[in-house]
């Protein structure tokens, strides 16, 4: 009882929020994206060639300049071999800038994709990866205004070429206010260039899927919506599971049960998996290590 009191505080708070910032930014104007284009870069990684296990980890690292010895710190810990990383870029560094030092620290290739124009610099996701990275694409994700704080979307692809065999990923990063069925339809361009691959696929990143029904983008009705559930199963239709079942929450805010953040595997069988507090971002790391299925 308390949780759902404290859900519904949140949900009135949010609610109070928009009013105020929609009066403000009535009239906003659709943010600027950045030219879609690849940043790649490859390093004398190290990989086991006799391994047939690899640990995949997602963070949406909320634009945090300093957050790289974390990351480094966490991937060390969980013997991360492959990144997943959203909001990767500040005013103060560029996202590309972020990503080509932190891939130089961990001696891992990298890739990266900058979505939005953030204070002259650009901001958007990566993969970094202990195995070579093939094939990486952009992919544009529909857009939807939403009165303030609108965000252009992408899809990052690649494919690794790993010692059990080639692995498709797709990182991405869904829009925040939206229900369910715009959210699946966003999700579109990731599944449709996935299709008809034979061989182990992953989608993952930063999903938004906030369990509320939103009016008009701007007002949140908790629990009226289930956007994990309706994700979850339009995925499962697609032949992709999770282990992240009852997991942590992995968005910091007073211990509230909110799971944004998924891994969803397809020909890949979980082995361990968890979520991690990564400190200055305000969501978790989550990372789960995997084996091909058999």
């Amino acid at each position: 009882m308390a949780v759902e009191r404290t859900v519904r505080a949140v949900a009135v708070a949010v609610a109070l929020f928009s009013i105020s910032a929609a009066a403000r930014v009535r009239a906003e104007t659709p943010p600027a994206c950045a030219p879609l284009r690849l940043a790649q870069q490859d390093a004398l990684a190290h990989a086991d060639p006799l391994a047939r296990t690899l640990t995949i980890g997602s963070l949406n690292m909320a634009g945090q300049p300093k957050i790289g010895e974390h990351i480094a710190a966490w991937t060390a810990q969980r013997g991360i071999d492959v990144l997943l990383l959203q909001e990767v870029g500040h005013s103060s560094i560029d996202g590309e800038t972020f990503v080509a030092s932190l891939g130089e620290r961990l001696g891992f290739h990298s890739v990266y994709a900058p979505a939005d124009i953030v204070g002259g610099s650009t901001q958007g996701l990566a993969i970094l990866s202990r195995f070579p990275i093939e094939g990486a694409r952009v992919l544009p994700l529909t857009y939807h205004h939403l009165r303030f704080k609108s965000r252009c979307r992408i899809a990052l692809g690649a494919t690794l070429r790993t010692p059990g065999g080639a692995i498709h990923l797709m990182n991405v990063h869904l829009d925040t206010r939206i229900n369910g069925k715009d959210r699946v339809a966003q999700l579109a361009p990731v599944l449709g260039a996935l299709g008809g691959i034979d061989a182990p696929q992953l989608v993952g990143g930063d999903f938004n899927t906030m369990d509320a029904r939103w009016v008009g983008t701007m007002f949140p009705l908790v629990y009226v919506e289930r956007q994990s559930i309706v994700v979850r199963e339009h995925l499962a239709a697609n032949g992709f599971d999770t282990p992240f079942h009852g997991t942590q929450a992995t968005l910091k805010l007073i211990h509230l049960p909110i799971r944004l953040d998924w891994l969803y595997l397809k020909r890949l069988t979980p082995l361990d998996w968890n979520v991690d507090t990564v400190p200055l971002s305000d969501h978790r790391g989550i990372w789960a290590r995997l084996a091909p299925a058999e």
